[in-house]
């Protein structure tokens, strides 16, 4: 085989396999269940809407052809969007090879799937799944749109537009980027149909979610603008934090290769031209995200659709300036770290070390929810209550097939969370209660009943620091209003 074969579709497609099998296995390997993220949205997945509590409907659609295809269990509920993340290499592939050549875009694949932060974010399902996937497919249709004008080019790139909308309003940025870039670079265009007829597209597609906000007082988007604005510290030292945060997603070689090749994008060359494009679409994120920091609050994920362009720019720039053993080094740090952050914490564990685990918050919910059925069993008139969705998520999860309900005690009628909207119990009914808790049952609960009953307190066994839950039941009955 020549050494240019070597860079096509075929070696690649191996190359993504791997790091989805590597996954798949850590996964299997590491007993995890779903996270409360993750449990809640497949419980939305069960009752498909154009709009939800805290996010548009695109998670939920994906969950549900996942399950469709692979089965409710915590592989099958992650199918389809860890595969995002391998098809958003192969579209850098293909964006980098028709501008470039397949070595390079052979490369710049290869970087994309290594990152830490798709190694993270790679094992769950999340509403970054199809939005990273949205992101770069919009970003090489722009692409081809630039090329030929062609009027369904346009039309194509405002349908991934709005899928990417429907998965998180944070693809507004995407459509901002596009238009950045026109206004900087191709101004011209903005004369002609196609940009706007795409805009409008993406925005037509939003739509249905934007009616069910309508019908249901805004919840999702009262939810991203609480979180846009919220005030939970902020400052200098909140934004450092960020900013560190990301390099650590990118990978230290690589987060520092992309740094040295902003400079590249002032050429006024073909490369300086497509140096231009990738950051258009990278750091008007980051700067968003950086500024909510500062503000405030930003998670390190919030920004993950600007580390494909951003990858493909630190790659180039590595090859360009001659520094390829740095590339080589960069990706083997990369795979290093996602080895570590994967696999750390269990070979600590075989020679007689006690670490955290990084997957705390996913273990022993399936055990939990065992060790509940009896007490459902002996009490099948009393109706399940928690006060609060990691409960109601993970036991609804991990009792699917006894298609449990779980009432969210809300004796205020509140919304705050998705159950407060669509399982409140605000009056209980004449029937008894089966009050689940992590925590003691709390005196303003108790005083609203005539009789209250200690049932039982469940644990699980302890897997590493944090991993135990605990459950304690409660048997009220004979409401008294306050």
């Amino acid at each position: 085989m020549s050494s240019e074969r070597l860079f096509r579709w075929p070696s690649l497609l191996a190359v993504a396999a791997l790091f989805l099998v590597w996954r798949v296995l850590t996964i299997g390997t590491a007993g995890i269940t779903l996270h409360v993220d993750e449990a809640q949205y497949w419980g939305w997945a069960q009752h498909l809407s154009w709009g939800y509590f805290s996010k548009p409907p695109g998670i939920a659609a994906l969950i549900a052809a996942s399950t469709a295809l692979f089965g409710d269990g915590v592989l099958g509920s992650k199918a389809l969007a860890m595969l995002c993340y391998p098809l958003s290499a192969l579209l850098a592939y293909g964006l980098v090879r028709d501008a470039r050549d397949a070595r390079a875009a052979w490369w710049c694949a290869l970087a994309v799937l290594s990152l830490p932060i798709f190694a993270w974010l790679g094992l769950a399902v999340t509403t970054d799944a199809l939005l990273v996937l949205a992101w770069s497919a919009m970003l090489r249709l722009y692409v081809d749109a630039l090329r030929d004008d062609r009027l369904w080019r346009w039309l194509l790139l405002g349908l991934v537009c709005g899928a990417g909308l429907l998965s998180k309003y944070t693809m507004l940025a995407g459509l901002l980027s596009a238009l950045l870039h026109l206004l900087l670079c191709e101004r011209q265009r903005l004369a002609r149909p196609g940009p706007w007829l795409a805009a409008g597209l993406a925005l037509l597609c939003l739509a249905p979610n934007l009616w069910w906000n309508i019908q249901h007082d805004f919840p999702t988007l009262r939810h991203t603008a609480k979180i846009t604005v919220e005030r939970d510290g902020g400052g200098p030292l909140a934004l450092l934090e960020f900013v560190a945060s990301q390099w650590g997603c990118f990978g230290p070689l690589l987060g520092a290769a992309f740094f040295a090749a902003l400079p590249s994008a002032r050429q006024r060359t073909p490369a300086g031209d497509f140096a231009r494009l990738l950051l258009c679409f990278a750091l008007p994120l980051w700067l968003l995200a950086s500024a909510q920091a500062y503000a405030g609050k930003a998670n390190a994920n919030w920004a993950a659709p600007a580390f494909v362009p951003a990858s493909i720019l630190a790659v180039l720039w590595l090859r360009d300036s001659g520094r390829q053993r740095w590339l080589w080094a960069a990706i083997v740090l990369n795979i290093a770290i996602s080895a570590i952050v994967y696999h750390g914490s269990a070979v600590l564990r075989a020679f007689g070390a006690n670490p955290p685990t990084p997957y705390a918050q996913v273990i022993g919910w399936d055990r939990l929810a065992q060790q509940l059925e009896p007490w459902l069993d002996a009490y099948p008139q009393a109706i399940p209550v928690a006060g609060n969705r990691t409960l109601i998520a993970h036991l609804q999860y991990e009792l699917r097939d006894r298609q449990l309900s779980v009432a969210r005690w809300n004796p205020d009628g509140s919304v705050r969370d998705h159950y407060e909207l669509t399982q409140s119990l605000t009056l209980p009914p004449g029937a008894p209660l089966l009050y689940l808790s992590s925590t003691a049952l709390p005196a303003d609960i108790a005083s609203r009943f005539a009789r209250h009953e200690h049932l039982a307190s469940l644990a699980t066994g302890s897997r590493g620091p944090g991993t135990t839950r605990r459950l304690e039941i409660y048997l009220l009955d004979d409401f008294q209003k306050p």
